[in-house]
């Protein structure tokens, strides 16, 4: 097999970019892949550009490796050039929620193993505007919060950095709400939203159940919304959701499935920040939607974690 490597180097901690040099001289010492291109990415867009010109059967597979910035690039850039190459993801980055909830390998054995049995399965991925998303659309002021982390921060401490920028903030935290519109096929409401989430795996933002119900192969996205929200319930509400409890009767959030949807803001002048798998995503009004099937992804061939997302 001929394989491509898009390597974020500045994605996760340096055990992780040594693992990744061992995957590559085993697949090429074993004989399972006869040639390999490897690529560093240089800056933003540079993943997108290097995999979205790639045409059918240029390569076997392509390998993401970095953290959920990397990956959204090379899932737009391999979606944009049609190639329908399969894709493989090593989580080198901070929280990887999607790869960390299919339960993909980090260590070089099982690594290899997976390209070498080369299962793939079909995962639906999310459309906003005109960007794919893999894992998440979420908005609100913790999106902004997760922007101020410095690369530094977030190599030393993986999602460690999160959780110290989060407690550095929380005494500025502003707890208010902003009126949301949400519109799809079946239903339109307006929500008073402290923050929302619209999940593709069960995982977003190190919190593992957020979305229960979630699958990546069942033509939806799961929708949760926080709302109404009051310094007293803020710490109850993500205990609940940190134990996947928060879905049934709770006054402050709203959880449903859909296949697409747009949200706006009720009052022209309000600001709501909004992010897609970690990358800053553009103003309201947003159109997100699910295309079903869009990637073929190389998954472990036991397959043991897909048994609860597929």
């Amino acid at each position: 097999m001929k394989g491509m490597f898009i390597i974020n180097p500045t994605s996760g901690q340096q055990k992780n970019q040594q693992t990744v040099k061992q995957v590559i001289h085993k697949l090429l010492d074993e004989g399972i892949a006869e040639g390999l291109y490897i690529m560093h990415t240089s800056g933003k867009n540079s993943a997108y550009d290097a995999v979205s010109v790639l045409k059918p059967g240029e390569y076997d597979f392509v390998v993401a490796v970095g953290g959920d910035g990397t990956v959204s690039e090379v899932i737009n850039g391999i979606i944009d050039s049609e190639s329908e190459i399969p894709v493989a993801i090593y989580a080198a980055g901070t929280t990887n929620d999607f790869a960390s909830c299919l339960g993909l390998p980090r260590d070089v054995e099982n690594f290899v193993e997976m390209v070498k049995s080369f299962r793939t399965e079909k995962v639906d991925v999310g459309k906003i505007n005109d960007k794919y998303f893999l894992n998440v659309a979420a908005g609100g002021v913790l999106s902004e919060i997760a922007h101020k982390v410095s690369i530094n921060a977030k190599t030393l401490l993986g999602h460690s950095a999160y959780i110290l920028q989060g407690v550095k903030e929380i005494g500025s935290l502003s707890l208010k709400t902003v009126p949301l519109k949400y519109e799809m096929d079946n239903m339109t409401f307006v929500a008073e939203t402290f923050l929302f989430f619209l999940a593709n795996s069960k995982s977003v933002g190190g919190f593992h159940r957020i979305a229960p119900d979630a699958k990546i192969n069942d033509g939806k996205l799961d929708l949760c919304i926080i709302k109404n929200v009051t310094p007293i319930d803020i710490v109850p509400v993500f205990t609940q959701i940190q134990t996947g409890t928060h879905t049934k009767d709770n006054k402050c959030i709203t959880y449903l499935q859909t296949s697409k949807i747009v949200i706006s803001t009720v009052n022209e002048d309000d600001v709501f920040p909004v992010d897609f798998d970690g990358e800053e995503g553009n103003p309201m009004p947003l159109t997100i939607e699910v295309v079903p099937g869009a990637l073929n992804l190389l998954v472990p061939k036991d397959g043991r974690n897909l048994k609860k997302v597929i």
